[in-house]
């Protein structure tokens, strides 16, 4: 560690008693440090100093560790964040990198899932909703041409009015800047086509998230999708695939589906997760149409697919069912794509040309379950690079507020195609 420039660990791992002897922070109970550790250094050093050593275990002084960059903050917890920052006793400047409109920390005992529990506000969110605003050097702005046409739009501005006028407790009614007016917004984003990012950007960062031009260009919706969900005008990104039906979700073990292997099914699976066949079933048939049209195409689309779900069911029904798909397998012999299926959760931070975006949640009673956590909301709706493919039931989305106004930002850029759930290839 002392030729070492910078040493990574995860926050946790920055209590490891190897580090803290490295940093002259003696473990008592660290039999291991405790033999490599020279008898006389470590009698010096407990006569100076209870806690903290004059010699690191070979013999020398401590190392420092003056800088601290945690990245990914926001979903960290802060007492997980403050072992790095404290626990190396040397700790004088600290970078945190993260979101606080992303996910918020994991916090098992939380059974809402939302965030409710004291310890899901990690401490950046906190830092961020104390500090004073930031000094931001204008000269070291980016001055690429942006394109806000999206952004712009009269639609977009009415789903921002809507989520604000609708706003309840959990979601305050305060803007970005006053929330998070501690941090330094990085505005200008390099991964999304400007009109998968307009939503968030105005809904979720006041409008202050802003696309550069070449995007435009660099970006374009795959053929492949286009020919399958194509719009009548227009060139949004977007495209909400509208499965209704009164009760297309399901509770409990997905083994009760096609291709789903009981032994497949972890334990847990079977009582808490859910399920939504009829969102399998079109998702799959939409990617099998993609193959076959990739078999004519000369477009640059590399195949690079992400598939997200809330619901770890979803993410086991929907392997189980490629897998037993003779079609599917077959296709992807011929014209593979580099398909990736997963939550949500573990999509924050990562990327892919297209994202399909299976919401699941699908009855009578309109509950969304913690789909209503607009920041695991705001996480899906931007993973994807080109082209972005909601898969869900409107009538039950729309209960809640911030999925209302995507729901009627997407019918105003008319880019909603309704599907019978009892047909297949039935997009219209």
């Amino acid at each position: 560690m002392r030729e070492a420039d910078v040493i990574v660990s995860t926050s946790i791992g920055a209590a490891d008693s190897r580090l803290l002897a490295a940093c002259g922070v003696l473990v008592d109970d660290d039999e291991k440090i405790s033999e490599h550790l020279n008898p006389k250094i470590k009698n010096t050093a407990r006569a100076q100093n209870d806690e903290v050593a004059m010699f690191a275990p070979d013999g020398l002084p401590p190392l420092t560790m003056p800088f601290v960059i945690v990245d990914e903050a926001c979903q960290s917890v802060e007492p997980g964040s403050l072992i790095p920052i404290f626990s190396t006793n040397s700790c004088k400047s600290l970078v945190m990198l993260g979101d606080p409109c992303q996910l918020p920390p994991t916090v098992v005992s939380d059974e809402s899932g939302a965030g409710s529990s004291p310890l899901a506000l990690s401490l950046m969110s906190r830092l961020a909703s104390a500090l004073p605003q930031p000094v931001i050097v204008t000269a070291q702005l980016d001055k690429s041409p942006r394109d806000d046409l999206y952004l712009n739009l009269k639609f977009t501005k009415q789903a921002a009015s809507l989520v604000r006028y609708k706003g309840d407790t959990s979601t305050p009614n305060i803007s970005y800047r006053k929330r998070y007016s501690g941090s330094l917004l990085l505005s200008v984003q390099y991964r999304m086509h400007p009109s998968i990012a307009a939503f968030s950007s105005a809904v979720f960062y006041d409008s202050m998230l802003s696309t550069p031009q070449l995007l435009t260009k660099q970006r374009p919706v795959p053929t492949e999708l286009d020919d399958v969900l194509p719009l009548e005008r227009g060139q949004v990104s977007v495209r909400f695939v509208n499965i209704e039906g009164p009760q297309n979700e399901r509770k409990g073990d997905p083994s009760a589906f096609t291709g789903v292997q009981p032994a497949d099914v972890d334990a847990s699976l079977r009582s808490s997760s859910y399920t939504n066949e009829a969102e399998a079933f079109q998702l799959i048939d939409m990617l099998k149409e993609l193959m076959k049209n990739r078999e004519k195409s000369d477009s640059p689309f590399d195949g690079n697919v992400g598939i997200i779900t809330p619901y770890s069911g979803q993410v086991l029904l929907l392997k189980s069912m490629m897998t037993a798909d003779p079609e599917f397998r077959s296709l992807m012999q011929k014209n593979p794509l580099a398909i990736e299926v997963n939550s949500i959760d573990a999509y924050q931070g990562r990327e892919r040309d297209l994202i399909f975006f299976s919401t699941v949640r699908s009855n009578r009673r309109g509950n969304v379950g913690f789909l209503s956590d607009w920041r695991r909301m705001n996480v899906a709706l931007t993973r994807a690079k080109a082209g972005l493919i909601v898969f869900g039931d409107m009538d039950t989305l729309v209960n809640d507020h911030h999925w209302e106004a995507f729901c009627g930002w997407c019918e105003n850029v008319e880019c909603v195609f309704d599907v019978d759930p009892t047909l297949t290839n039935s997009f219209e």
